[in-house]
């Protein structure tokens, strides 16, 4: 049997209400085919699948906007002649975009957690997380690989799981996607040049910021009204192709495609489709089931030689 299952890049906050939020997020596509596994073998659905959206994300009274949500989550439409990219970003130039799988080992995200830690305060008991210090890691590298003008910002967009971070939790059963996004961003010299605990402590400090207080506020702006009145659309533009200067990262890492069973067996490979997304990362765990990892990485082709030159590598000046 043949699965195929496209990219979460089109999965965005909806700008109707309720917050759409994953450090992974359990897409929906995903809970509907493990469903659909337990009940062709009889088994008890677990966790049972809720669909109440209007109950998770109902606004607080009084509604408390406590962030900023024009410019992050919303915007205004652009007009006809704003779509254009500025010159001094990447464009294409007629360059193909092509898809490395870079397979990372155990024992090389071993190395780099021991690197990402040092960003930790002493005691701080936890240890950088497989998907905080490989984001890091592919950050810094496909910065360099592009070869960007040290001043221009660069940012890495990270899905944050709002399920636990909300209050009260949403249930581990909720089918829809709970996403909010997280924007650690740098200049591009200062990323590439400093050690990698300095790219993890930007992450850490983006993430944390997108917090249970900062879900609600999201939940209370856009049931107020602002959207609508102030027309407002969705920031994230899922039709862009080229992320450059950016990077984004769909993290898989946590769904458990190896535990998929129609009752013929589990299947022994998963990969996504082909998505030529520019800077559009997929993270997965890898099929040897050892703990290592799978990044498949879209850049342009000319750019593909840098990366692979400096992507096994801890320190990007070896």
């Amino acid at each position: 049997m043949r699965i195929t299952v496209q990219s979460s890049k089109a999965v965005r906050p909806a700008a109707g209400g309720a917050a759409a939020i994953p450090d992974v997020v359990p897409l929906s596509v995903f809970d509907k085919a493990n469903f659909d596994t337990q009940a062709t073998r009889g088994a008890a659905l677990d966790p049972a699948p809720v669909h109440d959206r209007a109950a998770f994300f109902r606004p607080r009274d009084p509604p408390r906007v406590e962030f900023e949500h024009r410019g992050v989550e919303f915007k205004k439409p652009a007009a006809a002649h704003q779509h254009a990219k500025p010159a001094a970003l990447e464009t294409s130039n007629g360059d193909e975009v092509v898809v490395h799988k870079a397979h990372f080992s155990r024992e090389f995200i071993s190395r780099l957690k021991s690197l990402a830690s040092l960003a930790s305060p002493p005691g701080a008991g936890r240890p950088c997380s497989t998907l905080r210090c490989v984001v890091a890691h592919l950050w810094r590298c496909i910065t360099a690989a592009r070869g960007l003008d040290g001043s221009v910002p660069t940012s890495v967009c990270i899905a944050v799981d709002g399920r636990t971070r909300m209050s009260p939790p949403v249930p581990d059963g909720y089918t829809g996607n709970v996403v909010l996004w997280a924007r650690p961003t740098a200049a591009a010299r200062d990323l590439v040049a400093r050690p990698l605990r300095h790219a993890v402590e930007l992450i850490n400090r983006e993430l944390a910021r997108v917090d249970g207080a900062y879900f609600g506020s999201f939940v209370d702006f856009a049931a107020s009204g602002a959207v609508e009145e102030e027309g407002l659309v969705p920031a994230a533009d899922a039709a862009e192709m080229v992320l450059s200067p950016n990077i984004e990262v769909d993290s898989w890492l946590r769904i458990p495609f190896y535990d998929l069973d129609f009752g013929g067996g589990r299947p022994c490979f998963f990969m996504p489709s082909y998505l030529p997304v520019e800077g559009l990362l997929i993270l997965l765990p890898s099929c040897h089931g050892d703990g290592s990892v799978d990044a498949y990485v879209p850049l342009f082709s000319r750019n593909m030689d840098a990366f692979k030159s400096c992507c096994y590598s801890v320190d990007l000046d070896d």
